[in-house]
């Protein structure tokens, strides 16, 4: 694990509440995105939508709205999901 990645896996161990994960997505954006290889915040997207719409093209809507959104205007539901998905579950992350 290099520098980085250890110094995000130490910072979101401490993210106990979903109040912390929220506030370490709102201000750890790079912590998604440190695996060039992966693509878990875009299957994290994916995934989220999956469980929250109902058919093809209601994920694709919901999809495309959150691709489009600005990082800190994403819901709450969705960074505690991708936090979840992509820190505590993600590859990069894994001892």
């Amino acid at each position: 694990m290099d520098e980085l990645t250890s110094y995000f896996s130490n910072l979101a161990r401490m993210a106990k509440t979903d109040e912390d994960k929220i506030v370490f997505f709102n201000e750890n954006q790079r912590a998604f995105f440190l695996d060039p290889d992966a693509l878990e915040f875009g299957d994290a997207i994916k995934k989220y939508c999956e469980n929250c719409a109902d058919g093809e093209e209601e994920v694709q809507k919901l999809s495309n709205k959150l691709e489009d959104m600005k990082w800190l205007e994403m819901p709450d539901p969705f960074k505690i999901f991708a936090f979840n998905f992509c820190i505590l579950e993600g590859g990069i992350y894994i001892d």
